[in-house]
């Protein structure tokens, strides 16, 4: 089912949303990030920088 989307992305805490060009080496869709993950991306991101959204971890 991958290997026919439109788009793939990842999510992770740290790295936010990351795109999935390619999968074994065969590109997704057209191997360019796509028009939905790369508006999350900057959505996630945007969330990210604000103080609403988000809070610092303190470590001992």
């Amino acid at each position: 089912a991958l290997r026919q989307s439109d788009e793939v992305f990842i999510t992770s805490t740290a790295g936010g949303i990351m795109p999935v060009t390619k999968i074994d080496g065969v590109p997704v869709a057209d191997g360019k990030v796509g028009a939905i993950t790369r508006r999350l991306m900057t959505i996630y991101w945007q969330k990210h920088e604000d103080p609403a959204w988000s809070s610092s971890v303190r470590y001992p």
